[in-house]
């Protein structure tokens, strides 16, 4: 019998606890997060037995070599069968297997599915190894699992796979961002003199784990200047007059609703799928029943609706969507957040829409605003037709015509 004593920090604990079938780790230097997979792989190892596959994946083979070095200090001899260090594949007593890859010839790693799936340093996959190579190998069962754990470098893959765990659109998915502070085993003087030494960026990104590059982002300091209250949505109130925003469902999209009252407090947060036009009809009319003000809504479809709601007595202002319009509401909302005209207690999938928000220019040399291709902006068009009606209480000059 062999018995395995090892600490891990509160940060570890929570990812190896966590039931998310998908995980991505966003870490600072020296946070642990090679030790925390060596420790999963290992756990994996021991409670499974033949059949069972274990992938760690690196960007090259050297870094597979080091994963193979770090995991084989975690495995104590008694529990391995067998150990080939020239194919870095290590078999445990129980017949489970793990084997150490690299992701520089994608199209090797093709053909087979494991039961748990360890990417390290995923920021420096690229995105094609991802989608045709390392996630197919999940597909055979719905119990295979991976964790996906590095450093943050930009607006990639690894940042695509960290903003589905932040948002309730991938509910397999979960994400953490953990700084190096947070490892209690660590010097804490060394981490304030990084701080000291190192330009404010690397130190940002390479220690306290952010994604810094926001060369196509749009929406930035988003605590600061919207996340600063702390309330229940479900009861806060706020005080009349209200402004109301309506972004109505396109295809795959969702229908969201935001409030906001007469100091800029959101105090409504309304989103759904699949309804049907009177489903959301009736929506609308519940949340005017309960926070009476205009309503600025996307028309750019379904004119019956508006007309319906009109009818109904409500304050409609229509708003039909083009570029030139969503250039327009987008430069508005940008504005007011940066002068802090708006607040709100914390909503998840406001704040992931709003951090991974983009523009990019036209060969025209016009600006596009969007969500990332494969994500939703839904949140912040509502808000933006919230704070257009917020920001020029009477009817907005929004004009043209341009259907999503």
């Amino acid at each position: 019998m062999v018995t395995i004593t090892e600490q891990v920090h509160p940060g570890q604990a929570e990812i190896l606890d966590s039931p998310a079938r998908f995980r991505t780790v966003a870490c600072g230097r020296r946070w642990g997060k090679t030790e925390l997979c060596a420790i999963e792989a290992r756990d994996e190892l021991c409670e499974n037995g033949e059949g069972y596959l274990v992938w760690w994946v690196a960007p090259t083979y050297q870094q597979a070599k080091i994963g193979f070095r770090k995991f084989r200090k975690r495995m104590p001899d008694e529990l391995m069968a067998d150990i080939n260090r020239s194919n870095l594949r290590i078999q445990a007593v129980t017949g489970a297997v793990i084997e150490f890859k690299s992701a520089d010839r994608p199209d090797n790693l093709r053909g087979e599915g494991v039961d748990e799936l360890i990417i390290d340093e995923m920021g420096d996959i690229v995105k094609y190894a991802w989608e045709n190579a390392l996630r197919p190998t999940l597909t055979d069962s719905d119990d295979s699992r991976m964790i996906a754990i590095g450093t943050p470098k930009g607006r990639n893959m690894f940042h695509e796979l960290f903003e589905r765990g932040k948002s309730d659109d991938w509910p397999q998915y979960d994400s953490w961002n953990l700084p190096t502070t947070e490892n209690p085993f660590i010097s804490q003087s060394d981490v304030q003199e990084a701080k000291q030494t190192l330009p404010d960026r690397v130190f940002q990104q390479e220690y306290m784990a952010q994604f810094l590059d926001e060369s196509g982002g749009v929406f930035t300091n988003i605590d600061d200047n919207l996340f600063t209250e702390s309330f229940d949505i479900a009861t806060y109130e706020g005080e009349g007059p209200y402004h109301i925003g309506v972004d109505l469902a396109r295809h795959q999209d969702f229908r969201v609703i935001i409030a906001i009252d007469t100091y800029g407090t959101i105090v409504e947060f309304s989103r759904d799928q699949g309804e049907t036009w009177p489903q959301i009809q009736r929506e609308i009319n519940r949340v005017a029943a309960q926070y009476d003000g205009e309503i600025c809504i996307d028309a750019s479809r379904d004119n019956k609706l508006v007309s319906d709601l009109e009818t109904d007595g409500l304050d409609i202002t229509p708003v039909t969507f083009s570029p030139k319009t969503k250039t327009n509401l987008i430069e508005n909302l940008i504005a007011g957040l940066e002068a802090k005209e708006l607040s709100s207690t914390e909503i998840n999938q406001l704040r992931h829409e709003l951090s991974i928000f983009e523009y990019d220019t036209t060969r025209a040399g016009n600006i596009r605003y969007n969500a990332p291709e494969g994500f939703h902006d839904d949140c912040v068009d509502a808000l933006a037709l919230a704070y257009e009606s917020y920001s020029t209480p009477t009817t907005p000059s929004i004009e043209d015509s341009f259907t999503f």
